[in-house]
């Protein structure tokens, strides 16, 4: 009889571990998302648009905040910029809420938080009224501030530039004397604020890039405080982005229209700048991000076929960017392909450092018609 009850009481212990062990696992949390094949959705569009152009900085409280146009397509009059926050390192965010929207395209909105606190974004403005039969206006680039971690904007301030002026010079589909920026405005160690800025002068021609300066916090960004990053007469410069880096140096990396990214150096704070050359990477919308120990985790879209046609969003790690942007290795952190046909309409890619060789990287998927984000780590990048 004994022996009984014991082989009893042994099986119904075994049936309690094993009915314990399977609801310990119908409780444990789901496997992590924010992978190249499960990516967080970070902001989904309005039914019926998409969401493009995301930007994201990581604020001062630990916050996440992120700002992108939505509109029904890459090319129309009803765009405007939105926000969204997390408060959780990125894993869930909050409803979308309206930042800018005029009359025509509010878009390509970049993001900084400066050291008191204050939270800039630039964008650029367009109307398409007339297009495809008449000429498109590239209306400016402006300036909002916000003063509330990015829950309400200021009225905008443009920005002046040499870039801008009445043209009846119609280079593409665009008339000509237009600025656009595709790059965070950069906070120097004196206060001043650089704009990164390409476009094309009123007489046409090429397209330069150009840094704007501001010496009162972004309020007013005076024509006159203009530096020139680079022009060449064969093709045009494009999206230029800034990062300070350990040494005091500033890097520009600049998309251009034979797609090969070029690379420019200041050394008297953005006043002048070296003569481009080529790194001959085939980026574009490219990410700069300077990390705590002062490598760059470079994110851009890729254009070699290498990671797969279209542009997926491919990343390196510059270890030593005073002197060159080398990497190991570049890996793929997303393609907008695993969701439908591949397509050049994504990439467009912002990272935070979440903590040391932790880092939270976002981008546009058109199939998903949303921003989403994946977590890599240092280890990826070596």
């Amino acid at each position: 009889m004994r022996r009984l009850l014991r082989g009893v009481c042994a099986t119904l212990l075994a049936s309690t571990a094993a009915l314990a062990a399977t609801s310990t696992a119908a409780t444990a949390a789901p496997p992590e998302t924010g992978t190249p094949t499960d990516p967080v959705i970070v902001a989904p569009a309005e039914s019926g648009k998409r969401a493009f152009f995301g930007d994201m900085v990581k604020l001062k409280d630990g916050r996440l905040l992120v700002a992108y146009r939505e509109s029904v397509a890459h090319i129309n009059q009803d765009g405007r910029i939105m926000v969204v926050q997390s408060r959780d390192q990125g894993h869930t965010w909050s409803t979308p809420q309206v930042a800018i929207d005029t009359a025509i395209d509010d878009r390509d909105p970049k993001l900084v938080q400066l050291r008191d606190g204050t939270v800039l974004m630039n964008f650029f403005r367009t109307d398409w009224t007339g297009y495809p039969g008449k000429p498109v206006t590239l209306v400016g680039t402006f300036v909002t501030r916000s003063t509330d971690k990015g829950a309400t904007w200021s009225t905008p301030n443009e920005v002046g530039t040499a870039l801008e002026g009445p043209s009846d010079v119609v280079v593409g589909a665009y008339y000509a004397g237009h600025a656009a920026t595709h790059g965070p405005i950069l906070e120097l160690r004196n206060g001043d604020l650089l704009v990164p800025l390409y476009g094309r002068l009123p007489e046409g021609g090429t397209g330069p890039a150009t840094v704007v300066r501001s010496t009162d916090g972004g309020r007013t960004w005076p024509r006159e405080n203009e530096s020139v990053i680079g022009r060449s007469a064969t093709f045009d410069f494009q999206e230029p982005n800034l990062s300070l880096l350990k040494d005091g140096s500033l890097l520009s990396i600049i998309r251009t229209s034979i797609n090969i990214a070029y690379l420019s150096r200041s050394y008297d704070q953005g006043h002048t700048w070296t003569t481009p050359v080529s790194t001959e990477l085939p980026a574009s919308s490219h990410h700069q991000l300077v990390l705590r120990d002062g490598d760059v985790l470079f994110t851009y879209g890729d254009l070699s076929g290498t990671f797969g046609p279209g542009r997926p969003t491919v990343g390196r790690l510059l270890r030593h960017p005073e002197r060159n942007i080398d990497a190991d290795k570049d890996i793929l952190i997303y393609d907008a392909a695993i969701h439908g046909p591949a397509t050049a309409d994504q990439a467009n890619p912002s990272s935070v450092e979440l903590r040391p060789g932790r880092f939270f990287t976002i981008t546009s998927d058109p199939h998903l018609a949303a921003i989403v984000g994946v977590y890599t780590q240092r280890r990826d990048y070596r």
